[in-house]
C-alpha cells in the first residue's frame, strides 16, 4: 500500500485527479497550499491506494506533458495500513512497486557516506575471519550488513532505465565494497596469517546458476512490497564479498597457482555480471507484461 502525494498548481488539478481516476483511484483528497521559497498558491492531491494503481498513477503522471511542464512535485511512500471501506485484498496486493521508489531506494543505499564506508570495511573484517577460520558463523554475521547486492542491482537498473548517474553511482559503491574488501583480507591475514581454511568456492558454471536464482529473486522482490529483500541480500553478499575477501587474505598469506586464483577472480567477475543481468532482466519483465516502460530521466522528480 502508498500513499501518493502531488504538490502542483490549483489550475492543474482536475488534470491531476483524471489520471487517478484512470489508474483506477476512487478517493483523492484535495488541499489548499502556499509553497514557501516559490511564493505561490498551489494545491497537495493525496491518494492512499494499494500499490499497483500507486504504480500506476505515478506512470501516468510522469507521462503527462502537461504535468511535466506544470512544475508539480511528486512523493510516494509505502503505508502499513489503510482503514476504510474498501476491501482489504483490493488495497494490500503487493505488485509492483513504483519505478521512482525503486530507484531512488537503490540510490540512496549506494551513497557513500561514514556509516557506508564502516559498514563495508567491519563487514569484510568479520567475512575475512570466518574465510580464515572457515567459521560459519562469522561468515553469515559478516552477510547481515556487509553491502553489495543494492549497489549491485544500482548498476544495472541504472543502464536499464538510462539513469547513468545512478549506474555510476553503483560502480562506484561496488568498488568501494570491493577494495574494503580486499584491504580487510589483507589485514587480517598479516595479523592472524594461514592458511586459510575455507576452501568450498564455487566453480564458474556453479556461480552462474546460483547468481542466477539470486539475481531473478531480487530483480522480483524490488517491485514487491512483501519481498523479504534483506534476507537476499545476505546471500548477495557472501556470494560477491567472499572473493575479494580471499584474494585479500592470499595477498597476505601467500597466493595459490594462477589457475586457482584465475578461476576465482572469474567466478567473482561473473557473479557481478549474472546477477546485475538477470535482476534487470527480471524487474524489466513485469513490467513489459503490463506495457510499461522507464520514465524519462528529465521527468522523474528528485
Amino acid at each position: 500500500m502508498h500513499e501518493v502525494r502531488a504538490t502542483l498548481p490549483p489550475e492543474w488539478v482536475p488534470e491531476a485527479v483524471r489520471l487517478a481516476k484512470t489508474a483506477g483511484i476512487e478517493r483523492v483528497t484535495v488541499t489548499d497550499a502556499f509553497v514557501h521559497g516559490l511564493e505561490r498558491d498551489a494545491c497537495v492531491i493525496s491518494a492512499e491506494t494499494s500499490t499497483p494503481k500507486a504504480r500506476a498513477f505515478i506512470q501516468e503522471f510522469l507521462a503527462s506533458p502537461a504535468l511535466a511542464e506544470a512544475g508539480a512535485t511528486l512523493t510516494s511512500r509505502e503505508l502499513r495500513a489503510v482503514v476504510s471501506d474498501a476491501p482489504s485484498k483490493d488495497l494490500t496486493s503487493p505488485m509492483s512497486e513504483p519505478f521512482p521508489d525503486v530507484i531512488q531506494d537503490l540510490s540512496q543505499l549506494s551513497t557513500l557516506t561514514a556509516s557506508y564506508l564502516a559498514r563495508a570495511m567491519a563487514g569484510a573484517i568479520i567475512l575475512a575471519t570466518g574465510v580464515l577460520h572457515n567459521d560459519p558463523i562469522a561468515i553469515v554475521v559478516a552477510a547481515l550488513f556487509l553491502p553489495f547486492l543494492s549497489q549491485v542491482l544500482a548498476i544495472s537498473f541504472g543502464i536499464w532505465s538510462g539513469d547513468w548517474k545512478l549506474a555510476r553511482q553503483g560502480t562506484g559503491a561496488v568498488l568501494t565494497s570491493t577494495v574494503a574488501a580486499v584491504l580487510a583480507g589483507v589485514l587480517v591475514g598479516a595479523i592472524e596469517g594461514g592458511p586459510i581454511l575455507f576452501s568450498t568456492f564455487k566453480g564458474p558454471l556453479a556461480s552462474i546458476a546460483i547468481s542466477t536464482a539470486i539475481g531473478i529473486t531480487a530483480g522480483l522482490s524490488c517491485a514487491d512490497d512483501a519481498g523479504r529483500r534483506y534476507l537476499i541480500g545476505v546471500a548477495g553478499a557472501v556470494q560477491f564479498a567472499v572473493f575479494p575477501v580471499w584474494l585479500g587474505l592470499a595477498l597476505a598469506t601467500g597466493l595459490p597457482p594462477w589457475e586457482v586464483a584465475g578461476q576465482r577472480l572469474l567466478s567473482f567477475a561473473i557473479n557481478l555480471a549474472t546477477v546485475s543481468a538477470t535482476a534487470a532482466m527480471a524487474y524489466a519483465s513485469l513490467q513489459f507484461r503490463s506495457g510499461w516502460k522507464a520514465p524519462r530521466r528529465d521527468r522523474m522528480p528528485r
